[in-house]
């Protein structure tokens, strides 16, 4: 298959670009792909390899006719490239609220649960004609199930934490990848949050910029002027990460490093990144 129309050629010291079914096969094999990551690359790779564009329509262009809109009306593409925008993105449970986290300070007495209230009927009640009892069948069920019950792990006193509400959080930066991590601690271990606080402050200070978390698989595929189009679609607000912008390109800690391969490069048109279809 000759190489598609608005395509440069490779560097001769790059390997030569992926075909098509290889192309495909690498990108349904991505774990680090989500559903629309996924769809996004699929469009594009179509636009690239199969389809019979039109003199002047870029696969971008076309890609972003083939993904659709959405319900409001809006092209999928739009979203699609933005959330494929480098970037890091904090972990869920450092940006809850703090009264629905507990407080992880050390326990100093074993936890104590509130008494059961034993049950004491209504003396104003009116009496029933007769006690009401659960037929046989049910009664065994009940019986069974109480058997079998175990009451709930004590976890405040087996993992020597407080547990209460909390209301202080307390940021730390791995001093490897930069990335964040929360530890809580409710109003009477304030004292305890501060100790932390000080504790973290000379590694969070000298804590490199986090490693993306989030996007850059479109350069890991195709070559085109990413950044331009990230700048576009991600809103003005948005940096390049100085880890790059290539997800192949970021290091894991306790892996190996993405085996780079070849791929196509893409010839933004002036039209690519016009908000209409």
């Amino acid at each position: 298959m000759g190489a598609p129309r608005s395509l440069t050629a490779v560097p001769r010291q790059e390997k030569k670009p992926r075909t098509y079914e290889e192309i495909v096969r690498a990108i349904y094999n991505d774990e680090r792909a989500t559903p629309e990551a996924r769809e996004l690359l699929l469009a594009i790779a179509y636009a690239v390899y199969l389809n019979d564009r039109e003199n002047g329509v870029s696969p971008l262009r076309e890609a972003r006719r083939v993904l659709g809109r959405t319900a409001a009306g809006r092209p999928r593409y739009d979203g699609l490239m933005a959330a494929d925008a480098p970037r890091y993105e904090t972990p869920r449970d450092v940006d809850v609220h703090a009264h629905t986290v507990a407080c992880q300070a050390p326990r100093l007495r074993p936890y104590q649960p509130k008494p059961a209230v034993p049950y004491e009927p209504d003396p104003h009640a009116p009496s029933p004609i007769r006690p009401y009892e659960l037929p046989p069948d049910l009664a065994a069920l009940k019986a069974e199930a109480m058997a079998a019950y175990t009451p709930p792990r004590d976890w405040r006193t087996e993992d020597g934490v407080c547990g209460a509400n909390s209301r202080y959080r307390v940021l730390e930066k791995d001093p490897v990848t930069g990335w964040e991590s929360a530890h809580w601690f409710c109003r009477r271990h304030q004292d305890h949050a501060e100790r932390v606080t000080e504790q973290l402050r000379a590694q969070n200070e000298t804590a490199p910029d986090p490693l993306p978390n989030k996007g850059g698989l479109l350069p890991c595929y195709f070559k085109a002027d990413w950044e331009k189009v990230y700048r576009h679609y991600a809103g003005r607000f948005w940096e390049p990460p100085t880890h790059g912008l290539c997800a192949d390109d970021w290091p894991k800690p306790g892996q190996d490093p993405v085996v780079k391969k070849g791929r196509m490069r893409l010839v933004l048109g002036g039209h690519d990144l016009d908000d209409t279809p």
